[in-house]
């Protein structure tokens, strides 16, 4: 007769664990799976520790069965709803109809994680992703989508130009505006003390968090990970969304502590146009608050007349007068166009070197745009600052957009 109850008690913990992994693979999203995992998956649980007692009948046996029970039901709901806190923040989709209960309440994320990431496949959740937009096959009439929302990275001694300048163009583009706070899972793992760096690390990015937090005016969705940036900060927009990054810095928070003989370095700061696939910029030491010249150095990318387009639209500088630096032989009439066309100033030079160098006499310009990141891909190179391949001493905005998918330069 004990036998038998205890297979029974077994046999109905199963089934409704079978019916918890069902409810986790197929409910539409992670708060319905939230559901099926804590509440059916704890009382399935439970009812098989309880026929294992049953079965066993020793007092040991009987103590550690009701002292596990008691853990699954003091832990697992909280767990829960950390999670469901957790997904709610970061965007996720809400399949239910109704009313949004926390609206107001908690900050949510404009996007869910998978669309931040250009994880998004072809359908999620019901909920096909859009089709990559198509540039103008032509030069001259390629263009970008409006901005709609800047994203800035958070990191250690290097927030406020960060902050103050992606809150600007968020303001003056009505858009929205989001702060990423991320923990680069490199410097952790290549750490001789990986416990250690990590508990430095966060320290280092909670300093940032304060001062970031010490701006007034500055409000922006608060993203936190921990993970590989590159990752983490990847899209495939087309001008909807502007990252704002320092000039130097990265996500280890210049946390020192790299294990010995480790290649790794912590550097990727001009990989991150790469992966962003839309208008990246990097903050100067100085904000153009006057009539701004801006510098273009355009080697022949079909991209840069759309993007220098998207900047003078998104209003990045109030521009007084485009320099145009192209190579001997170049297509100069669409930025010629351009400038014209929003009644700016306008000045061609035949560039003298090549990759993304500019004049000497053009250090002092408010910012450059250009159409490819500068080589090698390090903010430091031989002692010298990545910032000197485009000019000497050049303290400037840098506004860069790689290809997009898809499409090469000329």
């Amino acid at each position: 007769m004990i036998a038998l109850l205890s297979i029974l008690f077994k046999l109905a913990g199963v089934v409704f664990l079978c019916i918890a992994a069902l409810g986790v693979m197929r409910l539409p999203d992670p708060f319905q799976r939230m559901h099926a995992a804590t509440k059916a998956g704890t009382l399935g649980a439970g009812l098989v520790i309880i026929g294992s007692v049953i079965a066993h009948g020793a007092l040991d046996a009987t103590i550690m069965g009701i002292f596990t029970v008691i853990f699954l039901l003091l832990t697992v709901p909280v767990a829960g709803h950390l999670l469901g806190r957790a997904a709610y923040v970061s965007g996720a989709r809400l399949s239910l109809g109704g009313d949004d209960a926390l609206e107001g309440v908690l900050e949510r994320s404009s996007l869910p994680l998978d669309e931040r990431m250009g994880w998004l496949p072809a359908n999620v959740d019901g909920v096909k992703s859009p089709a990559p937009r198509a540039f103008a096959p032509e030069r001259s009439k390629a263009s970008l989508q409006r901005l709609e929302s800047v994203r800035f990275a958070v990191i250690d001694g290097n927030v406020d130009l960060v902050a103050q300048r992606a809150s600007s163009v968020a303001k003056q583009n009505e858009a929205k505006l989001s702060a990423h706070v991320l923990i680069d899972g490199h410097a952790i793992d290549t750490a001789e003390d990986p416990a250690q760096m990590r508990r430095l690390i966060r320290d280092r990015a909670s300093k940032a968090v304060n001062t970031l937090k010490s701006f007034i005016g500055v409000d922006a969705v608060l993203n936190y990970s921990e993970g590989d940036p590159e990752q983490l900060l990847a899209c495939d927009g087309s001008g909807e969304e502007l990252l704002v990054l320092p000039c130097q810095g990265w996500f280890h928070h210049q946390v020192e502590g790299r294990r010995s003989l480790t290649t790794w370095e912590p550097d990727g700061l001009l990989r991150l146009p790469a992966v962003h696939r839309g208008p990246v910029l990097f903050t100067g030491k100085h904000l153009a608050t006057g009539a701004a010249m801006i510098v273009v150095r355009d080697c022949g990318e079909d991209h840069l007349p759309a993007l220098v387009e998207w900047a003078l639209m998104a209003q990045l500088w109030p521009v007084e007068s485009l320099v145009h630096v192209a190579d001997r032989g170049a297509d100069t009439r669409a930025i010629e166009e351009i400038a014209r066309n929003f009644r700016c100033g306008y000045r061609l030079i035949e560039a003298s070197a090549e990759g993304c160098a500019i004049p000497d006499e053009l250090r002092d310009a408010d910012a450059v745009i250009l159409g490819a990141t500068p080589k090698p891909l390090r903010t430091s190179w031989f002692g010298a600052h990545w910032r000197s391949r485009i000019a000497p001493d050049m303290s400037g905005d840098v506004l860069i957009m790689e290809a997009p998918a898809g499409r090469a330069s000329a």
